[in-house]
């Protein structure tokens, strides 16, 4: 009967640490993914609107270039000076416009919608970008910058002298062709269809496999191990389990949480990325640091459960002693 008892505990301490480690992935995922204020400490903590304003810097121009240019190189110096001249002033209008306050606005009020969406609080993405008003503020830019040329150079590029600026800013605007909204949902669906549903989907699993049926198991083994081997050894058992269990999920979160290391697996490229590698390094860390709350209260759970059951052992072993 004792190695069917001890058969049956090492099973359930097998399943005990799979769906203990399960959980604590669950939790550690709602206290990070699902939940809007780690993105808010991210993008706020990290600068990450800064980042992006930056790569906007590097991406607009070359976009404004061909825009003016159809694509087509352009050879006459005269012709270039007048273009590189524009594609200056309307990038630095668009970069001055929607500036990192503004973008870090955006990205925690998208990052909510999309929470709100996995939790399954709203039943489809409702976020909107407004960018009416940033294409006042960008009309009004290209008009301070046009402000800024000479009279002859007004009429050499544009051909219009100086009391025509603002119709110039205008048109400007009017050819670059800028939307009045961005509709989140629109551009998930176009960028990555079904992404959404599928992460839901997988979240909904996790949720059946690991939320609650877990608190059942980890409560049904406590018990198990109690009734097997009574309370001393009973709690002996549990709370070594428990720190086992706490003690791989602190080691595999360690090992993932060195970028290097993710790297080496992967094979990764970071080259492209315009955030440095010190700044992933340092989310990761909070990432995972978010992450360890769960398996820390397994470890010191389990810790106290193992001197409780030494404590109630002893003093079993020398009242029957």
């Amino acid at each position: 009967m004792k190695v069917v008892k001890l058969i049956v505990l090492i099973v359930l301490t097998v399943v005990f640490i799979v769906y203990g480690m399960g959980f604590m992935v669950y939790r550690g995922i709602n206290k990070t993914f699902l939940d809007q204020q780690y993105y808010r400490s991210v993008v706020g903590d990290y600068d990450l609107a800064a980042i992006v304003h930056e790569e906007l810097k590097e991406m607009i121009p070359p976009i404004v270039h061909d825009g003016l240019t159809g694509g087509s190189p352009v050879t006459d110096p005269a012709v270039k000076a007048a273009v590189d001249l524009q594609v200056d002033l309307i990038s630095t209008a668009i970069t001055d416009a929607l500036d990192g306050a503004w973008i870090e606005k955006q990205v925690v009020m998208v990052t909510d919608d999309v929470v709100n969406l996995l939790n399954e609080e709203i039943t489809s993405l409702s976020a909107v970008i407004d960018l009416k008003g940033k294409l006042v503020e960008i009309t009004q830019n290209i008009a301070t910058g046009l402000e800024k040329l000479s009279d002859a150079e007004l009429l050499a590029i544009f051909g219009a002298p100086r009391a025509y600026i603002p119709m110039i800013s205008e048109k400007i605007v009017e050819t670059l062709d800028l939307p009045e909204t961005l509709v989140i949902a629109d551009l998930v669906d176009d960028m990555a269809p079904g992404t959404l549903e599928m992460v839901g989907g997988y979240l909904g699993t996790m949720k059946t496999l690991f939320g609650f049926l877990a608190l059942v198991i980890i409560i049904v083994f406590l018990v198990l191990c109690i009734l097997f081997y009574k309370v001393g050894k009973g709690l002996l058992w549990f709370g070594v389990s428990a720190v086992l269990t706490g003690g791989v999920f602190f080691g595999v979160t360690s090992y993932f949480s060195n970028l290097s290391k993710i790297l080496g697996l992967t094979g990764a490229n970071l080259e492209s990325l315009p955030i440095s590698p010190s700044i992933l390094q340092n989310i990761l860390n909070f990432t995972f640091g978010e992450m360890n709350t769960m398996p820390i209260i397994f470890v010191v759970g389990g810790v106290v459960l193992l001197i409780l059951g030494l404590v109630i052992k002893n003093r079993v072993r020398s009242k029957t002693g």
